[in-house]
Formats: structure tokens, sequence, C-alpha cells
């Protein structure tokens, strides 16, 4: 093996292992949705909730789309539509955790994502009642995207060849997308001037020592004060999505991103809980939506300095 061979294989051993956390992430989440959907006695009926729901949420216009698929369903059967998209899930995963058509499977998860995106999040409908963020399968349709511009560096070869480069920075400039959008969801009255509530509405059911750790931190927010804290959190996000979308100072936004991200899993999303199928995973958000954002920050800080060059 030459030296520069060298070099790009020990560039691709962190990136690999984001690939794999990612696909361990997303096989917790192939097992969550086939206990809810084919292995529980009621597994057709969570199904077609699980369909049924964005399509009561999506604007006239868009219902009928969503309309459609659930029709679809129906006369395709439940079971056997849950059941496709838990195997193609799964080979998903497998493929993540593999390296096997790693390339192949990153395509498919951009797709597989957005189709998900639409019918089960429904677009991420109804964006109101203090709503943070798109849905999660628009941040695991970005984080394929950086699988796929990773796969030069994770099979060894040359990371900095002209298309891993442009498709990193796709990926990078659609999470300053994402990070945008989040953020004016923030600037919204329903957050700005509710931002406790945030917190105080995942405490029911949760486990005892996560509530009291979500008391501890309502009780730090109403001592500072709620707007500020809010005001705060819509800036910090802002300031990320504008490091993101310029490529400037990533250096401090993508370590303070991934800091950030798990202040915000660790009280607005309570650590993911409860932990259950009907609580989490079922639509893709085993543990949290945020949890998510964290592999794409991930990328960017192991793989910045090589496939962030010119």
């Amino acid at each position: 093996m030459t030296t520069a061979a060298r070099s790009d294989h020990a560039r691709g051993i962190p990136l690999t292992a984001i690939v794999r956390i990612l696909g361990a992430i997303w096989l917790a989440n192939a097992a969550f949705q086939a206990i809810a959907w084919l292995a529980v006695p009621a597994a057709e009926g969570n199904f077609i909730h699980a369909l049924a729901k964005p399509a009561s949420k999506v604007p006239e216009w868009i219902r009928p789309l969503l309309s459609a698929a659930l029709h679809g369903t129906n006369w395709l059967g439940p079971r056997a539509v849950a059941g496709g998209l838990v195997a193609i899930a799964v080979l998903l995963g497998l493929a993540l955790l593999t390296g096997k058509k790693l390339a192949l499977a990153a395509r498919a998860g951009i797709v597989f994502s957005i189709v998900c995106w639409i019918f089960l999040d429904g677009f991420g409908f109804p964006y109101s009642g203090g709503q943070t963020d798109p849905g999660v399968f628009v941040a695991y349709a970005i984080a394929f995207l950086f699988v796929l511009a990773v796969v030069p560096a994770v099979d060894g070869r040359n990371a900095n060849d002209a298309t891993a480069r442009r498709l990193w920075h796709a990926a990078r400039i659609g999470f300053g997308v994402l990070w945008l959008f989040d953020a004016a969801l923030k600037c919204l009255p329903a957050f700005l001037f509710h931002f406790s509530s945030q917190i105080t509405s995942v405490i029911p059911g949760q486990p005892h020592w996560i509530a009291a750790w979500l008391g501890f931190v309502v009780a730090i927010v109403h001592a500072v004060g709620p707007v500020p804290v809010a005001v705060l959190v819509g800036l910090s996000e802002i300031a990320i999505a504008v490091a993101l979308l310029s490529g400037k100072g990533l250096r401090v936004f993508v370590p303070f991103g991934l800091a950030y991200s798990l202040a915000v899993w660790a009280t607005a999303e309570a650590f993911g809980g409860p932990y259950s199928t009907a609580g989490t995973g079922v639509r893709g958000n085993v543990l949290g939506n945020v949890l998510i954002y964290l592999i794409p920050f991930l990328f960017l800080w192991v793989g910045g300095a090589e496939l962030g060059s010119a």
C-alpha cells in the first residue's frame, strides 16, 4: 500500500465509524417499526394510523396525495406495505453497517427518507403550536447525502475528488437550510412566548429521573426568564445556520452545534423518552429527532478539513 493510499485509508476510518453509527440507529428504527407495524395484535391499525394522522394535518391541496396513499395501502394490504417498508429499512441499515453497496444504499436512503417524510411526516405539517422542526426524515436525507459524499473515503479511494466535494458541500448547505428553517420556527410567537411549555409538555409519562431533571431545567428557565432563553435559542440556531450555509466559522460552530443538539435532546426531547413503541421510533425518531442532527455534525467535524476543502 502506497503512502497516499494509507493516508486515504486512515481518513476513511473515522468516517466509516460514523456511517456505522447511522446504520445502527437506522436498524433500531426498523426494529421499532417492525414491532409497531408487524408484531403486535393491533399492528395493521397502527400502520394505518401512522398514514392517516399526517393526512389529517396537511393543507387541503396536499391531502389528496396522502389520501391516495392511504387508499392504496388499504387495497394492497397494510401488513404487506408495512412489511415492505421495514424490509427496505433493514436492507439500508445492513448496507450502512457492512459498507456493501454503500453508494447505492445512500442514494436509496435519500429517496426513502423523502418518501417517508411525505407520507409518514406529512411534509412536516402543521407547523403550528410551537413546532420546532419539519420532521426527522429531512435530517436522515441529509445524513444519507453525507454518506454518499464519503463513499470514496470509506472505500479507501481519493476522498478529495470533485464529485465527493460537490456532494459534501450540497449536504452542508442542505443542513444549513434545515437549521435556518428550524430557526425561523423559533421566531414565531408560539415558541417565543411559550418556551417553557416546550419542556413541561414532555414531562408526563417520563421515568422519574427524567421528570426530575426536566423540572430542574424548567426552574432554571423561569429564573432566567422564558422569553430571553427562547431568544437565545433562536439566535443560536441562526448562528449555526449561517455558519453551515456560508462555510465560515465551522471550526467553532460544528462543535457548538453538537453541544447544542445534545442540550436540546436532553431537555425539550427528554432524552427521547418515554421509551415505548408508542412513544419513540415509530416514524423514524428513535430516541428523539435532534439526536439524528448529530450525524451530519459528526461528518462535518471528522471530514471537514479534507472533504470541505476547495
